[in-house]
């Protein structure tokens, strides 16, 4: 929980850094955000995750690479990503900190996954935030709702710069389709742990290796179909990257 409240309170100074546009704000955000990230990657580090200790570990990295370049040379690409940055922010915490949204969230997320499994042949059913098959049963948590993804994709498509017709046509092949498709990958956690299909380490092998590899491939398919709608997306991309160079080497 700590990582996520140094990443809310990063939200504060990006927000100040779009509108007053000082770098030495703008890097104070994304150090902190840096930050969060080397904290969460340590609390996956724990739990053994390890996919996630090396994604929140090369994000803390960029992030201060970011943070570095900002003081360098504080563009508008910095100002950009900073801003649908902290939208995506704004849409995601509200759902780590408010309890009733996110006990809402969860609680539709286990639902819709039961109906989705029942409607596949297997005889779910959700209590809250368990699902039950057979006599086993599996907690739903925020993680389990994609709400993460959502709440980048819709940042990103949301908070661009392009004409508003585009900008949602992007955010509904992005943000609704993450969302059903994570309804899949519970399904499939839950029936491979509840019938043992991948022996005794079942949920680790499901959920740890072939669902965060499946939902990885999902999200490149997705960001490939957000470009091809909005350019503008990539062009940011290619102009930040342009950009951290150059200020990594202090052009």
């Amino acid at each position: 929980m700590l990582s996520e409240i140094i990443a809310s309170l990063s939200i504060i100074p990006m927000v100040i850094y779009v509108f007053s546009k000082r770098s030495v704000i703008g890097a104070f955000s994304w150090s902190l955000f840096a930050l969060a990230c080397l904290i969460k990657a340590l609390e996956f580090l724990s739990g053994k995750d390890y996919v996630n200790v090396l994604i929140f570990s090369l994000g803390a990295i960029f992030f201060l690479l970011m943070a570095k370049a900002i003081l360098s040379r504080n563009s508008r690409t910095f100002l950009e990503v900073t801003a649908f940055s902290a939208l995506a922010c704004a849409i995601y915490f509200p759902f780590v900190f408010i309890p009733l949204f996110n006990s809402a969230l969860i609680d539709l997320t286990a639902y819709l996954s039961s109906i989705l499994g029942n409607m596949l042949g297997y005889q779910m059913n959700s209590y809250g935030a368990v699902i039950k098959l057979g006599n086993s049963s599996v907690e739903i948590i925020l993680a389990c709702t994609a709400i993460e993804s959502m709440a980048l994709f819709s940042g990103a498509t949301l908070g661009i710069n392009a004409d508003l017709k585009r900008k949602l046509k992007a955010f509904l092949i992005s943000v609704p389709v993450i969302y059903f498709l994570n309804l899949f990958r519970n399904v499939f956690v839950i029936v491979s742990f509840a019938y043992s299909i991948f022996g005794e380490n079942s949920f680790y092998i499901a959920h740890h290796v072939i669902a965060k590899l499946l939902s990885f491939l999902a999200l490149i398919a997705i960001a490939y179909a957000v470009f091809r709608i909005l350019p503008e997306l990539t062009e940011l991309i290619y102009s930040l990257k342009e950009e951290i160079v150059r200020g990594i080497r202090g052009d």
